[in-house]
């Protein structure tokens, strides 16, 4: 079984059991994402070629009216290598902006499991006031088929180079492209509440430092658009 198959069932049979699509339901607080299976995250970006990360679904909370200034971003991921550089990435980003953030890596070590009492404990007594969470919710292949740009009529011969019409006008080509999704939801760390969400669809880029500036570059965007955090 190829690496990408293995994601792509592995991942089906967490979407059975956690479906996390419907953020307005409320029922996906702080205090139950974390007694859910960590999913396969950024390891699964390394199977795809050409970058293209879009966001398809955005939510606020309507009745927000505060902004959250000391952020704790977490990365749900089996590579810890990764869940450091993403994490890292993303609080210098925030700092540059005149917004203190923490990585979960400098309070949750790669030893401990993501649980909801881990996450509460390493928060506790702290100034931190929202947890960011980015996850992985789908990995989904993209079939097409190419035509071949020679007719039927065409008639190639060795002479000119060119290539028999039996071999391409009938025939064509294909293409498969992998597709991610990635859900990022922001908890407020009093009442464990979503507060905000945003769902994105990318087609893994060939370097995934890549793809994880363009992740945190959308979501920051997002988060100061909505104001859920707001530039110093």
């Amino acid at each position: 079984m190829g690496l990408y198959e293995k994601i792509r069932r592995e991942t089906l049979k967490e979407i059975k059991i956690i479906n996390m699509f419907d953020v307005t339901s409320k029922k996906y607080s702080l205090k139950s994402v974390f007694t859910r299976s960590s999913l396969l995250f950024f390891s699964s970006l390394l199977i795809a070629s050409c970058a293209s990360t879009s966001v398809t679904q955005s939510w606020v909370e309507p009745d927000l009216k505060k902004t959250y200034a000391h952020p704790m971003i977490l990365a749900s991921s089996d590579s810890q290598q990764t869940r450091r550089i993403y994490e890292q990435h993303f609080v210098d980003e925030l700092k540059l902006r005149g917004i203190t953030a923490v990585p979960s890596y400098t309070l949750i070590s790669s030893k401990q499991k993501l649980t909801r009492e881990i996450v509460e404990a390493a928060i506790k007594d702290t100034d931190i006031d929202a947890v960011l969470v980015t996850y992985l919710v789908a990995v989904d292949a993209e079939l097409k088929h190419h035509d071949s740009p020679l007719g039927l009529n065409y008639s190639g011969s060795p002479e000119d180079n060119m290539v028999s019409a039996t071999m391409i006008t009938t025939r064509g080509r294909t293409s498969n492209k992998e597709i991610i999704t990635l859900k990022n939801d922001l908890y407020d760390a009093i009442d464990g509440d979503i507060v905000w969400s945003t769902q994105m669809r990318s087609v893994a880029p060939d370097s995934i430092d890549k793809l994880i500036k363009e992740v945190i570059s959308l979501l920051i965007k997002g988060m100061l658009s909505d104001g859920v955090i707001k530039a110093k």
